[in-house]
């Protein structure tokens, strides 16, 4: 049986913790994606944002992970295009 090195142990506990620890926002209200920006910042790199107009003319701008922000086009019906 093998045994697996302090090191080793380590190394992989380190990548489950960044892989996990990913960024989580509020989500925002159903509608339909009617803007999308991304903002970059030196000391703390970029920001993504969507507005979404809901059924009854409400807008609200949030913010997102960039995986969303990928998925959700403009005319896209959020929160689905989040689940491509």
């Amino acid at each position: 049986m093998r045994t697996f090195t302090p090191a080793a142990v380590a190394t992989v506990a380190l990548l489950a913790t960044l892989t996990a620890c990913g960024p989580q926002y509020a989500p925002g209200p159903d509608g339909t994606v009617t803007d999308r920006s991304a903002t970059y910042f030196k000391s703390g790199g970029w920001r993504y944002r969507l507005t979404v107009t809901a059924p009854d003319g409400h807008r609200e701008t949030f913010r997102v992970t960039g995986h969303d922000y990928e998925r959700c086009f403009h005319q896209s019906a959020y929160p689905t295009c989040t689940h491509r």
